[in-house]
C-alpha cells in the first residue's frame, strides 16, 4: 500500500524555509486523493470484462440458464446469444459424430441391422435427426441473417447432458 501522502506546513506566512515542516494530510485531502486512485465503477463489472472470458464464465451454466441471461442488458444479450448459436451447432456436430459411430458398428444388412444390440441406439438417433432438422429449418434462416438467436437452451441442454 503507498504512504500516505505528506504536505509542506510553513510555520506562519512570513517564515524563511527553515521553519518548514511535514504533516499528514487533512482528511479531506486524503479522500480526494484515494477517490482519484480509485478505478471507474464500470471497469470492475462483469460487463466490463473481455467476450472471450464472460463466454468461458458462463460456459458453466446451463443453455436455458444462458437464455434466460438475455435480458440482463445489450452486451449481454448479445453474448448470450452468440452462445447459444454455437451450442446448437455443437449438438448438430456431437449428433452426427455419435450417428457415424452407431453406423459404423451396425451390420450392413437391413436384416440383421434390425436384431443388432444397437437397433434401438440407431432408431433413436434417427428421430433425434428429424427433430435437428426441424429446428435446424424453422431457426437458421434467421439466425445466419441475425434476426434473432437460437431460443430454445433446454432442448440443447436435454442433447448434451
Amino acid at each position: 500500500m503507498a504512504a500516505p501522502e505528506e504536505r509542506l506546513v510553513l510555520d506562519g506566512e512570513g517564515s524563511s524555509l527553515g521553519s518548514a515542516r511535514l504533516s499528514p494530510p487533512t482528511v479531506s485531502e486524503s479522500h480526494d486523493s484515494l477517490a482519484s486512485m480509485e478505478l471507474p465503477p464500470q471497469s470492475n463489472t462483469l460487463m466490463g470484462l473481455p467476450i472471450v472470458a464472460i463466454e468461458n464464465i458462463l460456459s458453466f451454466l446451463s443453455y436455458d440458464e444462458i437464455s434466460q441471461l438475455r435480458l440482463v442488458c445489450k452486451r449481454m444479450d448479445l453474448v448470450c446469444q452468440r452462445m447459444l448459436n454455437q451450442g446448437f451447432l455443437k449438438v448438430e456436430r456431437y449428433h452426427n459424430l455419435c450417428q457415424k459411430q452407431v453406423k459404423a458398428q451396425l451390420p450392413r444388412r437391413e436384416s440383421e441391422r434390425r436384431n443388432h444390440s444397437l437397433a434401438r441406439h440407431a432408431d433413436i438417433l434417427a428421430a433425434v435427426e428429424t427433430r435437428l432438422s426441424l429446428l435446424n429449418m424453422t431457426f437458421m434462416k434467421y439466425v445466419d441473417s441475425n434476426l434473432c438467436c437460437f431460443i430454445p437452451g433446454k432442448f440443447q441442454d436435454l442433447l448434451l447432458h
